[in-house]
This record gives C-alpha cells, sequence and structure tokens, in this order.
C-alpha cells in the first residue's frame, strides 16, 4: 500500500473549506486527475453516500467506485474506493482552525493491481500522484485566495 500526506493552509474558515472539498463534484476544479463524478451531486456528502469518478492519474484511466465512511463536518471526512480490477484507494480529509484559515491535511492511500500497475507504481507512478496531489493543492490554495465560488 502507498500512502501521501499533504498539508496546507486554506485561507478560509473551515465550514467553507469543508463543504468544498466534500463535494466529489468539485473535486475535477482543483484536482487534474478527477474527470468528473456520477452522480453529479452538488451537495456536501454524508457517510454512506456512493459515487462514481473516473480518474486519470499517473498517466492512466481508471473508474472508482467510492463510498464515504465518515463525514464529522467542520473536521474530518473519510472515503474508500474500489475498481473493477482489484485496487483500492483510501482519502482522509482532516480540518483544523488556524491563524488565517484552515489547516487542510489530506491523506491518500492506495493499492495497485494488476501487477503490470504495480510496477509502474513502485517505479514512477507514485511520484506523479504526489507532484498531481501538490499541484492539486497549490490550485486549492488559490481557489480559496480569489474567495468560495
Amino acid at each position: 500500500m502507498t500512502t501521501q500526506t499533504t498539508r496546507t493552509l486554506l485561507r478560509a474558515p473551515p465550514h467553507e473549506v469543508y463543504d468544498y472539498l466534500t463535494r466529489p463534484s468539485r473535486w475535477r476544479e482543483w484536482h487534474a486527475a478527477s474527470l468528473g463524478t456520477q452522480p453529479p451531486d452538488c451537495d456536501s456528502l454524508r457517510a454512506g453516500a456512493r459515487f462514481e469518478e473516473n480518474i486519470r492519474a499517473a498517466g492512466f484511466r481508471r473508474r472508482l467506485s467510492w463510498r464515504v465512511l465518515d463525514a464529522d463536518a467542520p473536521t474530518r471526512w473519510e472515503a474508500e474506493a474500489t475498481m473493477s480490477d482489484g485496487s483500492t484507494a483510501y482519502l482522509l480529509y482532516e480540518l483544523s482552525p488556524a491563524t488565517g484559515g484552515t489547516q487542510f491535511k489530506r491523506t491518500l492511500s492506495y493499492t495497485v493491481r494488476p501487477w503490470m500497475l504495480a510496477m509502474v507504481n513502485a517505479t514512477v507512478g507514485a511520484l506523479k500522484i504526489r507532484l498531481e496531489s501538490h499541484r492539486a493543492l497549490r490550485k486549492l490554495q488559490r481557489h480559496f485566495e480569489r474567495g468560495p465560488a
């Protein structure tokens, strides 16, 4: 399992950040890997909610079936995903008040199957995904510097 954790300060109160981040239909606005979700919900998702997401990560297109495990506004949001080949993903958002806004911590853990994709992940894929995540957080910072939509 590969785990990547990123942190950043977002210039908005926790409730605004939480509301934006927990709407998967908005992920494509700040994370280039997200190509869109079904259904295209506009509401913050609660525990038990399910959705599908198409992604392109490390150059590979995948479809993820997500289930929200925990939704404790405005501090924590947790979800897990499966893919048809047995690959899995786990996503945890942790938010806390900070001077100037909200401290956001994003943890992504994933396993990749089949073995060919696991080899790509072990050599260059994990690095590419880490770089994609850092770019996404910079884009997210810019979103909150402009103010919520």
